[in-house]
């Protein structure tokens, strides 16, 4: 490992516990092709020549940052002239908004009052509950545009009088401003898209109201004034309704949020570090290790012994090649810190520490994978860099390749690495602010390739030629690779036996918005043409004649929100997988939102280079954000997609009890109690104030059978790398034993599958990447089986 090339770093400057990145709000068009914004005009009220003299040399010292405010005005004035009056009537949102999260002002919980107080109007379209749709698990949802009429206020007050005697209580809400129109008259209107959860009293029913308000607003007399509708448009919402005991319960939640103790909990790591059929849980950020004592109790230990502060990331693996479990870490110096396991346990010192620094900087991801066939296990690390600091800002926005490096490391079979970057053909896009990386054999050749998933660029691919070279073949294989890319699941979503893969980004409601009033300044005409396709949000990628190809059901998937961590697994093992999506950046006192200054000036005005007066105009222009006083696509709600047999997702992560809206990070499904049904393990960040794990237990009784597989490492034989396939009813089942998906996180090595009614299994397959395959015929159902390399071992 000393071998590894090291050389001193300098400090980094990190705002608080969070990483800055694009992206905001929820919500954006899909474009149908990596092209379709090509040919779009954008508007333009200002005049061409002064926005072009904003290309001249921009100030360099921050005693200039004047000039670059200035300059910001006089865009708000003419390019942005139509955004800044749309933010005006979005106060209106922001004020309601703000009143439902304000507990001093609602009193008892009894947010309905803050409805019934605050919207007003002259004119409501209102409609009932049109022809319902069943749904699982006792959801059912209708349209609520059956024999619409007009409502009053007076009429509204009643109306939120009978919900509240009928013993409904809002639990959260969402207001966003999806899109704004105002004519040469003054008429302003808009599209709002919103949710409104709630439950009944008695706690056996919860309600979603969600989908877009038409508004039309009356006149303001006053520009400073908060804008009052006029008209109300609810034709375009949906109610689902779900009645029973909820299908996840929230069992344990480790606290680090203390002013006392600010320490992060990531990267968060589930193994099974003694065999017994049980994972572990590994909080590495704050060494903590919580020891699996069955029916889903823990006793809490020390981690590592000699650990040193690191970075949000590890590796739990079999480094050494002795078959026992290493932890892999970077060093608060740069270097890397490998600590031998012993049957669960991490007391010694670690190996290759390098007292004289090393070159990691911001390392985000590590994953793992024998890339040659020697047997051991290789490395590539991803590094972020944070926008902003030091007046930067990744350029450009959509591609770039200006952070810090990434590292391709051989083993030599000790735990010894040497860097193999430029040989290994990863050299060109090395310099991605990448948060997501995985060796996995996605083009089914026997050998492990690479996807990297990078913020302010989004996914590339690299083929393996077998000997540990990479070719990239993004453009080939994907449609359109662009989004702010967080994370990666991998999965057959669409049931047809091959992996597919769920990529996290950002959807965004002022991209799509400024998409729709064709605002953009023309001397960066590339910004606006990549805006819808940066804002997107989420993107699936399914497998397709070595392609991977976006779905027709894409938008389904895609506006969860500003996403982070995610997990696929079958929560109700009913043999389709599912998503579990973390989401929300920076929730402050107001829900006023910092995104239409990044979507507006930050991508246009920074560059990969630092710069003084850009540092100072951020700071200054960020103060809200930093205060905690504004968000920053804040108070979003964790997402469950509930997978429909392969054909399309549905969004019902509130009905069965998953739909926070903390600020979620890093997410890990695993059944934690070995019931056979996956619990939910998920991070909220607290700004400055640390971290929170979440442990929601999955206690859905559905009657479907199941069937795992815990893979166990050999000396010299790692189960990263391998491919489990299930054949049942005459359908086959796949899942890849990897690292580097979700964000910050490291499942355990287990493949899990639902089987809905079927109970019989034809054979259970697991591929080692060296061609070894073990396989199990008529393996009994609803219970773990135990697999090594050289033998099979069922409980």
């Amino acid at each position: 490992m000393s071998s590894f090339s090291f050389r001193p770093i300098t400090g980094v400057l990190v705002f608080g516990s969070i990483l800055i990145l694009g992206g905001c709000r929820a919500e954006s068009r899909a474009p149908n092709t990596k092209d379709s914004n090509a040919s779009q005009e954008v508007s333009n009220p200002g005049e061409v020549e002064k926005v072009q003299a904003f290309q001249q040399k921009r100030p360099t010292s921050a005693e200039d940052k004047h000039v670059l405010v200035a300059q910001r005005q006089e865009l708000d004035e003419t390019v942005w002239r139509q955004e800044v009056v749309a933010q005006q009537y979005e106060q209106a949102l922001v004020q309601l908004w703000d009143a439902l999260l304000d507990e001093g002002r609602v009193p008892d919980g009894d947010e309905l009052s803050v409805l019934e107080n605050l919207v007003r109007f002259n004119e409501m379209q209102i409609g009932s509950a049109g022809t319902k749709e069943q749904w699982d698990h006792g959801i059912t949802v209708a349209p609520l545009n059956k024999n619409p009429r007009n409502l009053s206020e007076s009429e509204w007050k009643e109306l939120i009088g009978l919900a509240k005697t009928q013993g409904y209580r809002i639990v959260q809400t969402e207001w966003h401003h999806a899109e704004f129109d105002i004519d040469d008259s003054g008429q302003a209107r808009s599209k709002i898209s919103m949710a409104i959860h709630s439950r009944h009293t008695s706690g056996n029913e919860r309600v979603v109201i969600r989908g877009n308000l038409e508004v039309t607003w009356r006149p303001r007399p006053d520009p400073k004034s908060i804008p009052v509708p006029d008209r109300i448009d609810t034709r375009n919402l949906e109610i689902l309704r779900q009645q029973g005991s909820v299908a996840f319960e929230k069992v344990l939640t480790i606290d680090h949020a203390s002013p006392s103790n600010r320490a992060g909990i990531q990267p968060i790591i589930t193994y099974d570090l003694n065999g017994d059929g049980l994972s572990e849980i590994l909080l590495v950020g704050s060494n903590e290790l919580l020891w699996n004592e069955g029916d889903g109790n823990f006793s809490k230990r020390t981690l590592c012994t000699h650990r040193e502060r690191g970075f949000e990331t590890a590796l739990a693996a079999d480094l050494t090649g002795d078959g026992n479990v290493d932890l892999l870490l970077p060093g608060r110096r740069g270097d890397l810190l490998l600590y031998q396991g012993d049957q669960g346990h991490f007391s010694t010192p670690p190996l290759g520490k390098a007292r004289e620094g090393g070159p990691l900087i911001q390392p985000q991801v590590i994953t793992a994978g024998d890339i040659d066939k020697d047997g051991d296990l290789d490395l590539w690390i991803g590094q972020y860099k944070i926008a902003y600091i030091g007046g930067q800002m990744p350029t450009p926005y959509y591609d770039a390749n200006d952070g810090f490096p990434a590292y391709l490391l051989f083993n030599d079979g000790t735990g010894r690495f040497s860097p193999a970057t430029e040989e290994t053909g990863l050299a060109e896009k090395r310099f991605r602010r990448s948060y997501g990386g995985s060796f996995v054999d996605l083009d089914t050749d026997g050998d492990l390739d690479l996807l990297v998933v990078s913020d302010f660029a989004g996914v590339d691919l690299y083929q393996n030629d077998g000997s540990g070279y990479f070719r990239d073949v993004t453009e080939e294989t994907f449609d359109d690779r662009h989004l702010f890319g967080m994370s990666v699941s991998f999965a057959d979503f669409d049931l047809d036996g091959r992996t597919d893969l769920f990529v996290t980004g950002m959807a965004s409601t002022t991209a799509r918005r400024l998409e729709y009033m064709r605002l953009g300044r023309v001397d960066r005409p590339d910004i606006h043409l990549m805006r819808s396709r940066m804002g997107y949000g989420n993107r699936m990628y399914l497998s397709q004649s070595n392609r991977f190809v976006q779905p027709e059901f894409r938008d389904q998937v895609a506006r969860t929100g500003w996403s982070w961590g995610s997990t696929a697994f079958d929560f109700d093992n009913d043999s389709d997988v599912d998503i579990y999506v973390a989401n929300g950046h920076s929730s402050g006192k107001s829900t006023k939102d910092h995104c239409t200054h990044f979507w507006c000036h930050d991508i246009y005005e920074g560059e990969s280079k630092p710069n003084p007066a850009n540092q100072a105009l951020f700071q200054d222009v960020l103060a809200g954000y930093f205060n905690r006083s504004e968000s920053w696509d804040g108070y979003q709600k964790n997402s469950l997609l509930m997978n429909q047999e392969g054909l399309g997702f549905e969004s019902i992560a509130f009905l069965l009890g998953v739909g926070q809206e903390f600020d979620g990070r890093a997410v890990i499904s695993d059944d934690i109690d070995g019931d056979g049904r996956m619990d939910l393990l998920v991070i909220e960040d607290q700004w400055n104030d640390g971290q929170r794990l979440h442990i929601f237990r999955n206690q859905l009784d559905t009657g479907n059978h199941w069937v795992g597989i815990r893979l166990q490492d050999e000396p010299g034989h790692s189960v990263l790398g391998c491919r489990v396939t299930v054949n049942a009813a005459g359908k086959k089942r796949t899942r890849e034993i990897l690292a580097g998906d979700s964000i910050h996180a490291q499942h355990a090595p287990t493949a899990h599958f639902g089987l809905g009614a079927t109970d019989k299994i034809d054979a259970i397959e697991v591929s080692w990447i060296d061609g070894h395959v073990e396989r199990i015929t008529s393996p009994a159902c609803d219970q773990y089986h135990v697999i090594t390399r050289s033998s099979v071992a069922n409980p």
